[in-house]
């Protein structure tokens, strides 16, 4: 299918590095012509992938997320950047009209509000939102402060409540983040892909 680059906001390579372990890179489109894909991403250290290489390929554009299987055929490491060279596929599956997935999750939380400092759990959570379960019903107000401990990675965030739920009598309490900084919404949009594969894994074995 044709993409309008004004439309595209980036995309999702999952590709495995050259131990056969799968990473996940998020990188911004710089051209599309009628047989390739040309991104680049902005990286700490030079990425060492196998290539030609089948890869998982994701592309969030305004009205939500594509998705396909399509071949990593070059990889340049220069500078602090890395270039990929995809190969165009025929078609994308529409996926979802949301930009995060929603992922099942461990880990500590700290909800903060009016002096109050209350220890949860991670229930699951998305670049966009989380999910707490709390030990007991009490009254959030609407604005908070989440501490989400991710390690190695401690995030802070404001926070809107959304709810409470009830559910298989586990109390459930929803939050959407409010000016979340882009680097930490990548960090936990990387910790719920490396969830999701090694869900997938384990669901293989």
């Amino acid at each position: 299918m044709a993409f309008n680059l004004n439309n595209i906001k980036y995309i999702k390579i999952i590709y495995r590095d050259n131990c056969d372990i799968s990473h996940c890179a998020k990188a911004a489109i710089k051209n599309i012509n009628g047989r390739e894909i040309y991104a680049s991403a902005k990286v700490e250290m030079p990425l060492y992938i196998k290539t030609p290489q089948e890869i998982s390929l994701s592309i969030v554009c305004e009205e939500g997320l594509y998705k396909t299987n399509t071949t990593l055929k070059f990889v340049e490491n220069k500078d602090s950047y890395v270039y990929f060279t995809i190969d165009l596929p025929d078609g994308m599956e529409y996926q979802q009209n949301r930009e995060y997935f929603r992922v099942r999750m461990a880990g500590d939380v700290l909800l903060r509000f009016a002096g109050n400092v209350i220890p949860a759990k991670i229930y699951d959570i998305s670049a966009n939102g989380i999910r707490l379960e709390l030990d007991k019903d009490i009254k959030i107000p609407e604005s908070v402060t989440l501490d989400i401990l991710l390690p190695p990675k401690s995030i802070k965030t404001s926070a809107k409540y959304i709810r409470t739920d009830d559910e298989d009598n586990i109390l459930k309490a929803s939050f959407f983040f409010i000016n979340l900084p882009e680097a930490s919404r990548d960090i936990i949009s990387q910790k719920c892909i490396q969830k999701q594969l090694e869900n997938k894994r384990n669901s293989i074995i």
